[in-house]
């Protein structure tokens, strides 16, 4: 099992970042029109990297407690086939709600007359489908 301590320090790094920039930056734009969006942003993207080092650090703690035999079965079911598989129609699960959800999302904010909410639909849909076809064009160059 690969730890992905980069992943780690670069999400640490991030979080950093942000709560540099929500304590200087974000505070000198009040009244400004980016003001809410920005704070908004910032303090989404902190919680999901919060989340993130906490996933990481309790699955880093099972990994160093795990006897030798339990590290062996722990890589045994991330490679498995039958896991993979299982990963993948529930990703492929996920990601047809999520196009649902956001379909969803575009009609009722079609209704709603809301143009920066239909900007911000149609910027998830576009980076949600690009992001799948590029991976998929890197795991078919791979494989």
């Amino acid at each position: 099992m690969k730890t992905g301590g980069w992943k780690a320090r670069a999400a640490y790094g991030t979080l950093l970042l942000l709560a540099l920039l929500k304590v200087t930056l974000v505070p000198n734009l009040q009244g400004a029109a980016l003001y809410q969006p920005m704070k908004s942003a910032i303090t989404s993207l902190g919680w999901v990297l919060a989340v993130y080092l906490a996933y990481w650090y309790s699955r880093k703690k099972r990994w160093e407690k795990a006897t030798p035999e339990q590290r062996r079965d722990m890589e045994r079911a991330e490679t498995d086939e039958r896991n993979q598989f299982l990963w993948g129609q529930a990703a492929y699960y996920s990601w047809q709600v999520m196009l649902f959800a956001l379909a969803a999302a575009g009609v009722v904010m079609s209704m709603l007359d809301c143009t920066p909410g239909m900007l911000a639909v149609a910027v998830l849909f576009g980076v949600q489908v690009l992001s799948y076809f590029g991976k998929l064009r890197v795991l078919n160059r791979k494989f």
